[in-house]
């Protein structure tokens, strides 16, 4: 969260390239394209990110009025991961092994009569029931990260400042939108505030400043 309430702490970009005249229907339609899908609790799939609107995360589409403000546009990127509780795979893998043992029987070894053993196999294929039951009865872990884009300055923010969570977000953008996006930085902005190119290399070239202070 943040655009909306919450957090001031966000990452600023530049976004690269023009929006084209009808972006309020291609915006939409490119959004809607790669919008959040929910995890499943069957299979293995341990992790899903998408956008979202975001005032509402756990809406199925896009309304127009909630996504375009005057020249912003304003949405969420969504992840949601799977945070099964350990001591309860733990615990119901012990269980479930144990119940298909005794099921088995007992096995001839010579005079002896020992426990059936599982191959890795068949512990693995428990394992899997057993995890899917828990992910059956609980919701995977849900983080919502507010995006809010100046289409008139081609200016972003971006509610986070995970190196790992804005590099996911900034490959997302790319792909959904076709634009690269451009970490803020005091070059990049004395060239939008437009310094000449003279201006821009005495920049880069300054030897950078330290005061000193007298004791």
């Amino acid at each position: 969260m943040g655009a909306l309430e919450g957090s001031l702490s966000f990452k600023t970009y530049y976004v690269k390239g023009e929006p084209p005249n009808d972006f309020q229907e291609t915006y939409l339609r490119k959004l809607q394209e790669h919008f959040f899908e929910p995890l499943s609790p069957v299979g293995d799939v341990e992790r899903s990110v998408g956008w979202v609107p975001a005032q509402d995360p756990i809406a199925t589409e896009f309304s127009r009025d909630h996504l375009f403000f005057n020249q912003y546009i304003v949405f969420a990127m969504r992840i949601d991961k799977w945070a099964l509780p350990s001591c309860w795979v733990k615990a119901l893998m012990r269980q479930a092994v144990a119940a298909h043992i005794a099921e088995a029987g007992l096995k001839e070894t010579g005079d002896e009569k020992r426990p059936a053993k599982l191959s890795k196999s068949a512990k693995d294929k428990i394992k899997l029931e057993v995890v899917t039951r828990i992910k059956q009865q609980i919701l995977p872990a849900m983080k919502v990260i507010d995006v809010c884009w100046n289409i008139q300055e081609n200016k972003l923010r971006f509610w986070s400042q995970s190196n790992a969570v804005c590099d996911e977000f900034a490959e997302l953008f790319e792909s959904t939108f076709g634009l690269q996006l451009d970490p803020d930085s005091p070059f990049l902005m004395a060239r939008e505030l437009g310094l000449s190119e003279s201006q821009l290399d005495a920049m880069v070239n300054a030897d950078p400043w330290h005061p000193v202070f007298d004791h």
